[in-house]
This record gives C-alpha cells, sequence and structure tokens, in this order.
C-alpha cells in the first residue's frame, strides 16, 4: 500500500523544523566523532542544503564511517529519483542520492523504514557499509543515528548479511503484523556463515519495533543487496510512536454479509 500521499503536508517538511535537524546533524556529530568542521559550521552547511531542496527530512550518521548524508523522499512520489540525482535534487548524478521510496511515510515510525544508497568506486554513498561485513568493526559499532525535525533517534545495528536483490518494500505487506513476522522469519533464513548477528537480538524481535534498513547492492553481484538492520533504541524526544498500531494476526474479522 502507498502511503505517501497520505504525507505531503508532514510537519517535518516545515522550514522552522527542518531548521532543527540543521543542529540536531551537529548534536549526532559531536556524539559520536565524525565531525571535521564545528558545530556551527556543520549546522550551516546542513541547512544550505535544506533550505535548496525540500524533499529533505532527516540526517544519517554511521560513526567512524564516511556515512554522513542527509536522507530524502522524492515528494512527486518518483521512488526512482535519487538513484539518478545528488542530493541537492537538481543534479544528475551516477551516485544518487540516499533516499526512501514512497511506501515509508518519513517520520521514522514504520516497522521497517528501508533507506537506499548506492555503493561507489571512490567509497562515497553507501559504500562502506560493506564495512559491517568485518566481524571486528560489526562488533565495535553497535549503533548509527538519524536526526529528524528536533528530534535524535539511535538505532542499534542487529544484523547485516546478504540478500536477494528485491524490493523489500513490494515483497512484504508491513501494515499487517503478519507481514512484519515474516519479513523476521525470512531474515533469519537468508544468514550465511559470513553474516555479522549482534548476539540475542531476536530476543526483543517483533512487530511492534522500529527498524531502519540501511540497503544497498553488490556491483559485483548486482542480484545482490547488503543490507544493515538497526532496531531504535533511544527517541530522545519521545516523538516516535504509530497513529494506527499494527493489527495482530487474526485480529482482523470478516464482514459480515447482509441480510436478505
Amino acid at each position: 500500500m502507498n502511503r505517501y500521499k497520505e504525507w505531503t503536508v508532514y510537519k517535518l517538511l516545515e522550514k522552522g523544523g527542518l531548521f532543527l535537524i540543521g543542529m540536531s546533524v551537529a548534536a549526532v556529530l559531536a556524539s559520536c566523532g565524525n565531525q571535521t568542521e564545528t558545530e556551527e559550521e556543520k549546522t550551516k552547511k546542513s541547512q544550505e542544503l535544506i533550505d535548496q531542496n525540500p524533499d529533505i527530512f532527516g540526517w544519517l550518521v554511521v560513526p567512524d564511517t564516511n556515512i554522513d548524508y542527509p536522507i530524502a523522499q522524492n515528494l512527486d512520489g518518483d521512488d526512482t529519483y535519487y538513484k539518478t540525482h545528488d542530493i541537492t535534487g537538481t543534479k544528475e548524478s551516477e551516485k544518487g542520492g540516499i533516499y526512501i521510496e514512497s511506501f515509508n511515510m518519513n517520520d521514522m515510525c514504520d516497522f521497517n523504514t528501508v533507506i537506499y544508497g548506492s555503493t561507489t568506486k571512490d567509497g562515497d554513498m553507501f559504500s562502506e557499509l560493506w564495512n559491517f561485513a568485518d566481524e571486528d568493526f560489526f562488533n565495535s559499532h553497535e549503533t548509527f543515528m538519524i536526526a529528524i525535525a528536533d528530534n535524535i533517534l539511535t538505532y542499534e545495528v542487529w544484523t547485516a548479511y546478504a540478500r536477494d536483490n528485491n524490493d523489500v518494500m513490494h515483497q512484504y505487506d508491513f501494515t499487517e503484523a503478519e507481514g512484519c513476522q515474516q519479513y523476521l522469519d525470512d531474515m533469519k533464513k537468508d544468514w550465511t556463515s559470513a553474516t555479522n548477528i549482534r548476539s540475542e537480538w531476536e530476543q526483543g524481535a517483533t512487530p511492534d519495533n522500529f527498524l531502519v534498513s540501511l540497503v544497498t547492492v553488490d556491483p559485483e553481484h548486482p542480484d545482490k543487496q547488503w543490507v544493515v538492520v538497526g532496531c531504535l533504541i533511544d527517541d530522545q524526544n519521545g516523538t516516535i510512536d504509530r497513529n494506527d498500531e499494527i493489527p495482530d494476526v487474526g485480529d482482523t474479522q470478516t464482514p459480515e454479509l447482509p441480510s436478505d
């Protein structure tokens, strides 16, 4: 189900709220050691991008990598736009941008928000997601952060693994608990001996979670995706919630037929 059109007037797209993303980005960078600029410089730089492109709704930072990028969602509902355009929203680019599709809302309140980025020859964009294939790196890097409006969200990295290159948003119905649980079950089936998994993560894995999947395509094997899955563990302002709870399996009722 495409929920994008319900969300085109979402409050995060108001300029006042977006300005706070810039300040949140600086706070995230200060906490994870990625900063090469002062807080004021980072805030100014991020705000310039936000002012230029209203598609931007958040900012992703993965500690000890160069993954420090705005996240966009095309306001016209074109899910392929940021495959071929940079984050300014105006320039064509082979690298593309970091983006979500229209199947997700940009409030980060879905069961699984899928964020896409390319693997490039020069190591930009999502190239350093592959660092999580290294066991030592995986074990020493447990979290990543996303800034939205005046909030900072922290996600625990549960797993990093390869899967078939198909769109999970088309494959699963994340509006139903059954579809969410099927995704969790299938994720376990996709694991291989080369996959890194956070110990005992499955004890807390339920359709009630707020997941983020960072996805890039393997350029040497384009039929495969590399996926890093994180689960929300800290919501600084306590604003991440679902307006509509995901119905449990068996909760739906068959409507009664009208009597003659």
